[in-house]
């Protein structure tokens, strides 16, 4: 019952932070994303063998979002501490995250991430409306006054990472 009631709290978190009514300016969209990615990442499961120690979410570029991704350190993700870790132009440094976050939606950056996931359970998040197309998993869009995500099933089966029943629902689309 109380597993259920913190899903639900989680689950309403995720859809209040999706459907902003508010015309987002672009510094005040980063923490609606921050949150959107954060809430993200708690329906996503990653396969027990995957690194241990601290959850860590990679960015390739310290932008806005990622800024705005710092008020979120030190909270749990499946009861691993959140960490953030700059990874710039260098890839081989991807093996230690969880996830991985594209601001802005560089495709050379998501090309790296992407070619990382092959390899090993890495949630590929990237901004833009054509982020899947380049290799994220999940893409996060501003689509008039809200933030809505898209969801590539495959390339998180690909992962062996799974997204959970309620995440489906809320995603605006699911490619299978």
């Amino acid at each position: 019952m109380k597993r259920r009631l913190c899903c639900a709290a989680i689950a309403w978190a995720l859809f209040a932070a999706v459907a902003v009514r508010a015309e987002p300016e672009p510094a005040a969209e980063a923490p609606v994303k921050a949150a959107v990615i954060y809430n993200l990442l708690l329906f996503i499961d990653w396969p027990a063998d995957g690194p241990g120690g601290d959850f860590r979410l990679c960015l390739f570029e310290g932008g806005a979002l990622a800024s705005a991704l710092e008020g979120f350190v030190d909270k749990s993700v499946h009861g691993r501490r959140l960490a953030l870790q700059l990874v710039g132009n260098a890839p081989e440094k991807l093996w230690t995250c969880g996830a991985a976050v594209v601001e802005g939606g560089n495709p050379a950056a998501l090309a790296r991430a992407a070619a990382a996931a092959k390899t090993q359970p890495l949630l590929v998040i990237g901004e833009g409306a054509s982020a899947l197309d380049r290799g994220a998993m999940i893409g996060l869009a501003t689509v008039g006054s809200r933030i809505a995500f898209d969801i590539d099933l495959a390339a998180l089966r690909r992962a062996r990472l799974t997204a959970s029943s309620k995440l489906l629902r809320l995603a605006r689309q699911v490619l299978e």
